[in-house]
């Protein structure tokens, strides 16, 4: 959870079949360790992953903050199920951020850089980063999890968890011994810039109309944070227009 279509926080993720669960490696038993297939399936029931079944689409509206820079901006994602996302950062005095993918196409907008679309793999990583199934942890998408040990990350006592993606990716996420709920993770992000390290916290965990999600997201990446307190989250009210690709995103598109 980079570039800012990497910060943003995506709606209620599905909770697939059990047996999907990634492969628990058996070390973990041996060292009296929770598996991770326990640890996943406690998260998944936890915050009621699969409950974007139930849904056609979602949209979330946040305060996105650069403590750093003393920026603050209000920020919105809109997402229609299954795969499409939208998201807009309106930055004061310098204009809008926005980002999104329609399933094939990802691109990116912003005043200082223009229009882009994505292509390799930032493409690749803007179809992982949208596929709903990828909330839960319980996906094809994963080939395997593993405990690794018991730690104190996020700020709370947490178990380890290492993921191994079909993609190649490895992240980790840190499941809290109080409630299952994640607290920490960590992943390598791709970005124009190559790959970089993007660690994220969360806390204030609450219930936003049916799903369990944090409500402050704090993003770490290249001596950079970025805090993402959640405002409202709503079911439902998404037009399809909201996620047509902007006209210079069409432009760029028709060149290929």
């Amino acid at each position: 959870m980079s570039s800012v279509s990497n910060y943003v926080l995506r709606g209620a993720r599905a909770l697939a079949v059990l047996a999907l669960v990634p492969v628990a490696s058996s070390v973990a038993g041996a060292q009296g360790l929770p598996s991770a297939k326990d640890l996943i399936a406690k998260w998944a029931k936890e915050t009621n992953a699969d409950s974007w079944k139930g849904h056609k689409s979602s949209r979330m509206k946040a305060a996105f903050d650069l403590p750093a820079m003393g920026m603050s901006a209000n920020m919105e994602v809109v997402t229609i199920f299954p795969n499409q996302m939208a998201s807009k950062i309106d930055i004061p005095g310098m204009g809008e951020m926005r980002q999104g993918f329609d399933g094939a196409v990802a691109w990116a907008t912003n005043p200082m850089q223009g229009p882009s679309v994505l292509t390799g793999p930032q493409l690749d990583q803007a179809k992982e980063d949208n596929n709903p199934d990828n909330y839960s942890r319980i996906t094809p998408a994963i080939t395997a999890s593993e405990t690794m040990e018991k730690t104190t990350l996020g700020g709370q006592e947490c178990y380890k968890v290492k993921h191994t993606w079909k993609s190649g990716k490895v992240s980790f996420d840190c499941f809290s011994l109080a409630d299952g709920t994640i607290v920490w993770s960590q992943a390598k992000s791709v970005t124009p810039m190559g790959e970089v390290e993007v660690t994220t916290t969360y806390a204030g965990y609450k219930d936003w109309g049916g799903v369990k999600r944090a409500t402050t997201t704090t993003v770490e990446q290249m001596g950079q944070q970025i805090v993402i307190t959640v405002q409202g989250f709503e079911w439902d009210t998404v037009d399809a227009k909201e996620l047509e690709l902007p006209a210079e995103i069409k432009a760029l598109t028709e060149k290929k």
